[in-house]
């Protein structure tokens, strides 16, 4: 498994190559804008405290990682109980998202989260490149949720 994450990250620094071997300059900020289509049966009101749209710049081991927010980019709250939504993230640190998806606040804790659906197009991973905007769709079934933390 090790040797598939650094097979991943070689391939992923020369997809982003354009100018030899030369990375490729993620300085600055883009806009991440979303559309979400919900499937299954939605979660109680009182296990729904918020819903949010997450991009990651690295996968998770376990819930303390949530604390890496300058590693996140989060959207504003995401309307509950209905079939679809989009969001829309302005500045989102230019780079790549290795892990993104909608989160669950399942109580009234801060480390109380939850992925309830992934982006899983393109391997799970998107680009935001500075002073452009990536565009991504996901699909949350509720009845089906994500393992969490992902296997290694």
């Amino acid at each position: 498994m090790k040797h598939t994450r650094y097979l991943l990250l070689v391939l992923l620094i020369l997809w982003g190559c354009d100018h030899g071997l030369e990375p490729p300059d993620f300085s600055g900020t883009g806009t991440i804008k979303g559309t979400i289509q919900y499937v299954g049966t939605w979660p109680a009101l009182e296990d729904l405290h918020d819903l949010r749209f997450v991009g990651m710049r690295f996968v998770p081991q376990d819930t303390s990682d949530f604390l890496q927010l300058n590693e996140m980019a989060i959207s504003s709250g995401l309307q509950k109980h209905v079939s679809s939504d989009s969001f829309e993230i302005l500045e989102a640190a230019a780079g790549f998202y290795l892990y993104s998806g909608v989160a669950q606040q399942f109580e009234d804790n801060f480390l109380s989260w939850r992925p309830v659906g992934l982006y899983t197009d393109d391997g799970g991973i998107f680009t935001v490149a500075p002073n452009e905007t990536t565009t991504i769709h996901l699909v949350v079934d509720f009845d089906n949720l994500p393992v969490f933390p992902p296997s290694q």
